[in-house]
């Protein structure tokens, strides 16, 4: 395996983190609020919206975050 090749997929793998990372701290943010508030509250109503939102968002880059990952680590030297 080539080290150009093992950082090429290192590249990709940082840039999903990099595109992953804000939609999920988006979403924990979401679910605090759902643990705490008033299930009859606006807040618990709009954290349950954007919960929503980050799931849907989420998905297909879950899908590149575990290629990318799966393609790092076949990379790597056993």
């Amino acid at each position: 395996m080539t080290q150009a090749l093992s950082e090429q997929s290192l590249t990709k793998l940082k840039r999903h983190l990099h595109n992953y990372q804000p939609q999920l701290e988006k979403a924990l943010q979401a679910i605090q609020v759902l643990e705490s508030a008033n299930v009859e509250s606006e807040d618990f109503a709009q954290a349950l919206a954007d919960l929503h939102v980050c799931a849907t968002v989420l998905e297909p880059y879950s899908e590149g975050m575990v290629e990318a990952i799966s393609q790092f680590t076949e990379e790597q030297p056993n």
